[in-house]
């Protein structure tokens, strides 16, 4: 392996120089890191019809993987260098172009491709390369199962990390057919997003080895392209195939008839839906354990989280729908993001809004619609304000200058402010019309890419409305509205005026187009509605004049629009009144949401909310919302009261959940007290009955204790400072030996409330290679747990001066799960100076700045809910 590496100066333009010599023009060139917009479109301008041929050796336990790689492509004119991405510490040789030999030239994490090689028209490129495996921090990452030694490899390229494995054109509007060849162990499963066309015994290096070829895949973006190796074993059903390590077998088959059920019924519905078959020749999941994501979309293989699907504790209802939820999002993109893909990774929610949205719409045609929705608003709408809230929000569209900042553009804009916006969309302009915008978009574009506007101007055709004034507003502007009605009622109990207004939540002077349904309530329990619009700061509702004077208005009924709905101080008093006599789950559900915002707006004081709903949750039957209060209760308790308060309700929060673990009419419910207790206990009297549970002498009727029930119980324990939290960790570790114990320990051992064991921890998180990224993930919480503020506090700005690091190195998510547990772990001003002063001091870029305002200006929220008290 060899090259010459070019050094490329600081400036965002190509560098070209001549020097003439002997007659012989030799060109210098270089790019900047990553993959700029602007090295994407001249290449997308001159690059096509690409085929790539890929073989790769995979060898046990190996630290790389040897491959070699061909690439065949159409080039419109061959006047300057071009570049192919191979970053990291990838390791490339043996480069031929058209057949002769050629000099590697790297540069800043590209191969130039000389233009003297290169020629218009159709082209050929050849080389050896080698990349890394480990079980974090490389392209292929390693998982070694300790329970039978068995291991397993797999592949994650999002959003430009194929670029780590092999050469290749690493951007998603250069769609490419890809073949794949493998060797491996005999013993190992290799799949990929085709089907295997050829397997034969082969001998490399000296080594028995078992080759797999697949057949061409149809154009897909590099980040689609994958394969996972190793000793899975196969469920099948009518034609799926879902793909689990050997010790979850047993496992894995009694879980998935539910699975493939569900697999089918959504396949069925959303072929239907979008007018066009399923787009690629077969379709497989793959059960990753360890998985950074819950899932991803590979064309024709998508791979899960192990623990989404197989459940470690016993299921509630929303566990279960959490995984059709996942199951049916990643089925949707293989329509949405796989079938038609968005050209740059600023449309992100092209594909990760409307895969979200549309598991949900699949889901409304197996089961009750109003339910689904009710679970739409509980798991979206909450996510999608909070951000929308900060000034850490960014508009839906996101101006990504560099695929190597494309990682920030996830995150609870796209997956829940998109697939929210799109709710409303549908309600505007008809399901009829939506309908038809979608077939007509994925028609058009199908094996290609689209942007933003392509939708919207389908979605425009489809309903004979132009929506671009909409599309600026609520894609192009960041933030939201608030919006609060104005009513009153004369002398005969008649509605005399009302109006409804909206504000930037940001102050930043934006207005959006609203559409909503505004509910009135009645004291007899009676409902009436009033349909209102408005473009502009106010407008009058005309409809609502005359009707009989209501005891509360609420502005977003049935959750048809996007906003912070607040109520008036008259109908916040009515619908705490209210509350325990609406029968309507839906719309109880969106009352309660309505009054947690005026808690977090410091209209409601969170001790009243959280006695609110001491009184009213045990009549709560639906298990779903019950898990929605007590989250907020949970958060009123640990975040939002002070400690002289929280102590005057902890005896009666514990002692409530104590006896509703016990009472409570379903196992649904028991399970969700149980694990609020875990999450809340700080008495003495709480954490003897943990440890009754854990000892086994007590039980949750009808429920038994799993392994992930101890371990929850055991770190809640150490992080509460008990005294025989070492002792029982100990234990529990001789216990469980398994890959789930090892884990789970180390997440515990965080939790310890000593100087020591956190300095320890933060220093694996950053300099330990060998630390699982999954484990770090589940760690920080018990590192931040919510009762050592104090003493994590000296870890919030080393934590921050990390970012960029992180940002390198770890996965998509990994940013804001560690921001959201630093940042958001603190409760105090001093923590809120802390952030600020860093702000103010570091210059971080301009995504990671927005990344820390958004956790900035929560803790700015809980400062000033506490302050207020």
């Amino acid at each position: 392996m060899h090259g010459t590496r070019i050094k490329c100066y600081p400036l965002r333009v190509w560098l070209r120089y001549a020097v003439l010599l002997l007659g012989l023009v030799m060109p210098a060139f270089c790019v900047d890191e990553g993959v700029s917009r602007e090295l994407a479109r001249d290449r997308a301008r001159i690059v096509s019809n690409v085929r790539y041929r890929i073989a790769v050796d995979l060898r046990p336990h190996a630290a790389r993987m040897p491959g070699h790689i061909e690439i065949d492509f159409d080039l419109a004119q061959a006047t300057d260098p071009l570049p192919l991405d191979f970053r990291g510490d990838g390791l490339a040789g043996n480069l031929k172009i058209n057949g002769s030999p050629a000099e590697i030239q790297r540069s800043n994490g590209h191969i130039l491709l000389s233009p003297q090689s290169l020629r218009a028209g159709a082209n050929s490129v050849a080389m050896d390369f080698e990349s890394g495996i480990a079980e974090a921090n490389r392209p292929i990452t390693r998982y070694v199962d300790t329970s039978d030694g068995n291991e397993y490899l797999y592949t994650l390229f999002v959003p430009m990390d194929a670029s780590l494995a092999f050469p290749c054109f690493d951007q998603p509007d250069l769609k490419a057919r890809f073949t794949l060849n493998v060797s491996a162990p005999a013993s190992w499963i290799v799949i990929s997003n085709t089907p295997a066309v050829a397997e034969e015994r082969m001998i490399v290096d000296r080594r028995e080895s078992h080759g797999t070829r697949f057949a061409e895949t149809r154009p897909i973006s590099t980040y689609l392209f994958a394969f996972a190796a190793g000793p899975f074993q196969a469920v099948e059903s009518s034609g799926l195939r879902l793909f689990v390590r050997r010790s979850m077998y047993a496992r894995a088959k009694e879980e998935w008839p539910a699975v493939a059920d569900l697999t089918h019924k959504g396949m069925a519905l959303m072929t239907a839906f979008f007018a066009q078959p399923f787009p690629f020749p077969k379709y497989d999941q793959v059960l990753i354990p360890g998985f950074p994501y819950g899932g991803m979309e590979h064309a024709g293989a998508t791979f899960l989280n192990e623990d989404s699907v197989l459940f470690r504790t016993v299921p509630t209802v929303n566990d279960t729908n959490r995984r059709a939820e996942t199951v049916l999002h990643e089925l949707a993109h293989q329509w949405f993001g796989d079938l038609v893909t968005m050209r740059w990774f600023d449309d992100l929610w092209l594909k990760e809004g409307f895969a979200q949205y549309m598991a949900f719409h699949t889901l409304a045609q197996m089961e009750p619609p109003e339910t689904v929705w009710k679970r739409f608003y509980e798991s979206i709408k909450p996510q999608a304000y909070a951000i929308d809230a900060t000034h850490g929000t960014t508009p839906i569209y996101q101006r990504i200058p560099n695929l190597l900042d494309a990682k920030s553009a996830y995150g609870a804009i796209v997956y829940q402010k998109a697939p929210a916006l799109l709710r409303v969309l549908a309600y505007d302009i008809g399901e009829d019309h939506f309908r038809d915008g979608v077939r007509a978009f994925l028609r058009e574009h199908a094996y290609g890419n689209a942007e933003w506007s392509d939708l919207i101007g389908d979605f425009s055709h489809a309903s004979g409305v132009d929506l671009r004034p909409w599309a600026k507003a609520w894609i192009e502007q960041r933030g939201m509205p608030q919006v609060e009605i104005d009513w009153s009622c004369d002398a005969n109990r008649k509605i005399s005026s009302f109006q409804i207004r909206q504000k930037d939540v940001l102050d930043e002077g934006y207005v959006w187009p609203i559409r909503t349904q505004v509910l009135l309530g009645y004291a007899d329990g009676r409902f009436d509605h009033v349909a209102a619009a408005l473009d502009g700061a106010k407008a009058a509702a005309p409809a609502a004049i005359g009707k009989s004077c209501p005891a509360f208005v609420f502005g977003n009924d049935e959750d048809q629009a996007y906003g912070l709905f607040l109520l008036d101080a008259k109908s916040q008093a009515a619908v705490v009144s209210a509350l325990p006599h609406i029968a309507d789950t839906f719309r109880r559900a969106l009352l309660w949401g309505a009054l947690w915002d005026d808690v977090r707006d410091s209209r409601m004081a969170p001790a009243v909310y959280l006695d609110l709903g001491l009184h009213l949750l045990p009549a709560e039957k639906d298990a779903e919302l019950a898990v929605s209060i007590l989250g907020r209760m949970r958060t009123a308790f640990t975040e939002y009261l002070p400690d002289n308060k929280r102590a005057a309700f902890a005896d009666r929060f514990e002692n409530l959940l104590i006896r509703e673990i016990a009472n409570a009419p379903t196992t649904d419910l028991r399970i969700t007290y149980f694990r609020g207790l875990i999450a809340v206990a700080t008495t003495a009297h709480a954490r003897g009955v943990l440890m009754d549970f854990l000892a086994g002498r007590m039980a949750i009727p009808g429920v038994p204790l799993k392994e992930r029930d101890r371990w929850n119980i055991v770190g809640a324990l150490v992080a509460d400072g008990d005294s025989s939290a070492h002792e029982l960790l100990t234990a529990e570790t001789r216990r469980d030996t398994s890959d789930d114990g090892r884990k789970y320990a180390w997440v515990s051992g965080a939790g310890f409330a000593t100087p020591e064991t956190k300095k320890k921890y933060f220093a694996e998180y950053l300099t330990s290679a060998g630390v699982k990224e999954d484990w770090v993930t589940a760690s920080l919480p018990m590192f931040n747990y919510w009762t050592q503020a104090e003493l994590t506090s000296p870890f919030l700005e080393p934590a921050l001066a990390a970012l960029p690091q992180l940002k390198r190195d770890r996965k998509i998510f990994f940013v804001v799960d560690w921001l959201d547990s630093f940042v958001g772990g603190q409760h105090s001003r001093a923590a809120l100076e802390t952030v600020d002063r860093f702000l103010k001091e570091y210059r971080a870029d301009p995504d990671l700045r927005l990344k820390i305002l958004e956790v900035r200006d929560e803790l700015a929220r809980t400062v000033r809910i506490l302050e207020a008290q």
